[in-house]
């Protein structure tokens, strides 16, 4: 009776240690633990001047890229892009990755089993206590004669082993949630790194369509300079003209053809740089003009801010992020807590092969148990708990910088694109005022009745307007491309 109640005060004593030990860890993560900031609240519209854009969700950052570029041509290049830029496939292949690690930390919650088998042969000295104890063990008349030790002795086993944390404290189940979080994150990975590509290739693409139309504008000009050129030429023969004109027209014309060839190298870089982005070595291709694009999409019909800031992928991936992040400190907060492991083990264990599966004699098994708190090395793990801490401060900070430039970003190329507008309206006006002067300069002078510098003014800025009309399409269409990678590009 007084060992029972021995044995019961023994088993008490070791339920208050551990009842201490779990209370004690409450008590330090309790303490440790703090709120952090919501991030900033999003403003309700964007704003043009005094003008509110607003409208259902159902605009432009819901496209899909192929619904956002209509040209066939670009199309093409597109596609080519996603199947072979190496960044995407980079990408692509970190969210194989990220999927394997998210994997590993479901199957951690499972207990690990493990398979064993092994021989081993060993003999003990005459003068060790394991070499006496056996021969001893031998010459005992309680032993039989098929379970004496032999010398040198041999040991054969085969079993299974496992060893199971009891996720008490739900950090098995945080981890699981943080590895995903963070394979979702890869994944909108993938979407930004498409619309970069995408936004990319559109632009360069642009660039080259503007750029055929300079040289076509470049090499109507200097027809139209050689045909008067060489009336010019004539009219000095004919003593109706000055060298000094003549030089002055045959200077505009060699200053337009080395404009030619500065245009003709620089489309060639521009076709090498889609080159690279698609992924492939140089291949005929075609593209559409200029004139074919003269008709974009409203972009005003954009939506609010936080419907528009819900397609992009870099939000959401640094959304993704800070959730895996705050999971990172729920994880290091159990660090706090005890934690339990159960173990054990069982198979067939005999020194002779022949008796390895003689059940239950050669039959073994074990099952133990423990429980780890921490009581010294709550420094280690308070500093880890912190750095977890302000990491997770980090990916606040910035998905607030995300969103917020988000936002910025969508704003301004909207302005952007509306003051384009605008402009390229403007221009489109003058090119007609100094196509106008031109033919009354060229009447003019045929007539006599202005001189040759009158005609080279009026084509230098005929020449001058039209290449700068054709490079505010350009920025126009280059800021629409710029403006499907600021939406998000229609992923969700």
């Amino acid at each position: 009776m007084k060992r029972f109640i021995h044995k019961q005060r023994q088993l008490m004593n070791v339920k208050c240690l551990l009842l201490v030990l779990v209370c004690i860890g409450m008590i330090w993560g309790c303490k440790s633990q703090q709120e952090l900031p919501l991030p900033k609240e999003i403003p309700l519209h964007y704003r043009i001047g005094e003008e509110n854009i607003t409208s259902d969700s159902s605009s432009l950052a819901a496209l899909h890229w192929s619904g956002f570029f209509q040209d066939e041509n670009l199309a093409s290049l597109i596609q080519i892009g996603l199947a072979n830029n190496q960044d995407v496939l980079k990408t692509t292949e970190r969210v194989r990755v990220a999927r394997a690690r998210m994997q590993a930390a479901r199957l951690g919650r499972l207990p690990e089993f493990n398979v064993g088998l092994g021989a081993m042969r060993r003999r003990f000295g005459h003068y060790t206590m394991d070499g006496v104890g056996n021969d001893d063990s031998n010459l005992s008349p309680t032993v039989p004669e098929d379970r004496l030790i032999p010398s040198p002795y041999q040991d054969f086993m085969v079993g299974v082993d496992f060893s199971w944390e009891v996720d008490i404290w739900g950090k098995l189940n945080m981890q699981k949630k943080q590895a995903l979080n963070r394979y979702l994150a890869s994944e909108e990975m993938v979407n930004f790194t498409r619309t970069q590509l995408i936004a990319a290739i559109s632009e360069h693409y642009y660039r080259v369509v503007g750029l055929e139309k300079e040289i076509q504008i470049l090499q109507k000009n200097i027809a139209l300079q050689e045909e008067t050129f060489e009336l010019g030429k004539s009219l000095k023969n004919s003593g109706e003209e000055s060298q000094l004109s003549i030089d002055q027209f045959e200077g505009l014309m060699l200053n337009s053809l080395g404009l030619l060839k500065q245009k003709d190298r620089e489309i060639q870089s521009a076709r090498y740089q889609l080159f690279r982005l698609v992924g492939r070595y140089p291949f005929e291709w075609e593209n559409s003009s200029l004139e074919e694009m003269d008709e974009l999409p409203e972009v005003l019909a954009l939506g609010v801010p936080a419907e528009l800031l819900r397609y992009r992928p870099d939000v959401r991936e640094a959304e993704r992020e800070l959730l895996a992040q705050q999971l990172e400190v729920d994880i290091a907060h159990t660090a706090f807590f005890p934690t339990v492991r159960l173990y054990g083990m069982g198979g067939f264990n005999a020194f002779e092969l022949s008796k390895l599966f003689i059940t239950p004699l050669s039959t073994v098994y074990q099952l133990a148990g423990g429980l780890t708190a921490p009581i010294f090395n709550r420094g280690r793990i308070q500093a880890d708990y912190e750095m977890a801490r302000a990491s997770q401060k980090i990916a606040l900070l910035d998905y607030e910088q995300t969103v917020q430039s988000g936002f910025l970003e969508v704003l301004d190329l909207v302005n952007g694109y509306e003051i384009i507008e605008e402009q390229v309206k403007i221009k489109d006006q003058e090119v007609l005022v100094q196509q106008r002067s031109v033919d009354n300069a060229s009447t003019m002078f045929r007539l006599g009745y202005a001189n040759y510098l009158d005609l080279i003014n009026a084509q230098s800025r005929l020449l001058e307007a039209e290449l700068e009309v054709v490079q505010l399409k350009v920025d126009q269409l280059a800021n629409y491309a710029i403006l499907y990678r600021a939406l998000g590009g229609g992923w969700l």
